[in-house]
């Protein structure tokens, strides 16, 4: 087995933690992603009573970097009072982007620029703006007090466009393509149906549910206090009990794309046919659902690289080894299913075998690009992922559909979920965890059991 070592001494997680995760709008909603971070940064390093002169570096993770903390790293490094000397930098890879962050702290280990390293994961949704394209090339809105005065005029001004920060955002610009869509070509191109899809989302509710009520994920949750009350529980499923308790709740959504006002299946096969593999005909069914997507989310993680000798010295945690990460890319309206080709090139990396590991984690950005993901790693790639998931091992504590995604924050999230199992499951000694991302870029990362 290959893995990464410098001098012999092997990348280690020593300490993680993460807010619940809240839905857009609701509880974090008057948190910015900064502060979102920092706390949540804060919290760590007080939970691992390490002194902050022991940080060499800090690398972050935010999709909707904003002019309020440019380099949010750097803001975050400040505002926790941590050396002002190191390093702090902000990666954006889309959903991915808190793998990427991880993977930026490991090479910077290996390479000598500072043996342990705190790594943000941070996204703070509610704060994604409503903006004025085009604003500033036309003198009767090129600034705020302009915008005011003439605001009556913006319906009329074709050169102006109103534009959501998250929709745009979510909508990849090479294929014009929103992550939905996405979803939906691979329920296409895979022949899911929607009983299968709320399948997946009906696992993924009553699973987190489980978890977070029996207390597995306690351990990796920094409570919170907001306007007095704790907020301890990841929001959306907790508000979403009833389709645990009645799961034909989830079959009462009507699918997204066969909607007469966005014109049915058949606009949809005009839009993306070329990236499905079979022609519309009348009898075409769409699957994906609001309630087989994942939610909209603000949150943060935290967590700390370093050498295990490192660990060691300083009395920290050794909570899991890096065995290996990989990134892989695939076509923009296939994003999800890069998933599959990035968890197996994770495998070819580390020389392990699919029954080497023990369990698996795969991020739900919908339910159709999860399953798509298991599929095309079962019937393209060799890897019997099907087996796998019937026997219940891929997202055991629920995943993005019931927990939320918090974009940038994502990857720290799904890490997170490697490490609660391990202190479950003792029997398993490899966890592979790979999420997907708009652009089709894809990451995965394996851990071993400490």
């Amino acid at each position: 087995m290959k893995g990464f070592k410098i001098e012999n001494k092997e990348i280690v997680i020593a300490g993680a933690l993460r807010t619940p995760i809240g839905q857009v709008n609701k509880s974090l909603s008057g948190f910015y992603s900064y502060q979102l971070g920092s706390q949540v940064g804060e919290a760590l390093l007080k939970q691992l009573q390490i002194s902050k002169n022991e940080i060499k570096g800090v690398v972050a993770a935010e999709i909707g970097q904003s002019s309020k903390a440019p380099n949010v790293a750097r803001v975050m490094s400040v505002d926790m009072n941590l050396p002002l000397q190191i390093p702090a930098i902000t990666v954006a890879n889309n959903c991915v982007s808190s793998y990427e962050a991880a993977a930026e702290a490991i090479r910077r280990i290996i390479l000598g620029e500072g043996d342990l390293q705190l790594v943000i994961g941070t996204e703070a949704m509610s704060k994604f703006p409503l903006y004025l394209d085009g604003a500033r090339q036309n003198s009767k809105f090129a600034t705020p007090d302009k915008i005011v005065k003439n605001v009556t005029e913006l319906e009329s001004s074709p050169d102006v466009k109103i534009v959501d920060g998250i929709i745009e955002g979510l909508t990849d610009p090479t294929r014009n393509a929103s992550m939905i869509e996405t979803a939906e070509i691979a329920v296409q191109n895979y022949n899911f149906n929607q009983e299968q899809l709320d399948k997946v989302a009906y696992e993924s509710y009553s699973k987190a549910y489980k978890a977070i009520t029996g207390g597995k994920y306690d351990k990796y949750i920094h409570k919170m206090t907001i306007d007095g009350e704790e907020f301890s529980q990841d929001e959306y499923i907790m508000s979403k009990t009833g389709f645990v308790e009645k799961p034909e709740r989830f079959g009462k959504a009507s699918p997204v794309f066969e909607h007469p006002t966005l014109g049915g299946m058949k606009a949809f096969y005009e839009k993306f046919g070329s990236y499905i593999n079979k022609p519309y005909s009348p009898g075409s069914k769409g699957a994906v659902t609001l309630f087989n997507s994942c939610p909209q989310s603000d949150g943060a993680g935290a967590m700390i690289f370093t050498t295990e000798d490192k660990a060691k010295s300083l009395g920290l945690p050794i909570l899991a080894r890096v065995v290996t990460y990989a990134m892989y890319g695939v076509d923009p309206a296939h994003m999800g299913i890069g998933m599959a080709y990035a968890g197996a090139e994770a495998l070819k990396k580390s020389g392990l075998q699919l029954k080497d590991i023990g369990f698996f984690e795969m991020h739900e950005a919908f339910a159709a690009t999860m399953l798509g993901s298991v599929y095309e790693m079962s019937d393209q790639l060799g890897i019997n992922m099907r087996e796998r998931y019937e026997k219940g091992d891929i997202n055991r504590n629920g995943g993005t559909l019931a927990l939320g995604h918090p974009l940038g924050a994502t990857g720290i999230r799904v890490l997170i979920n490697q490490l609660l199992e391990f202190d479950f499951d003792h029997d398993s000694e490899f966890s592979l965890g790979t999420i997907c991302a708009g652009g089709g870029v894809a990451g995965s990362f394996i851990l071993q059991r400490p």
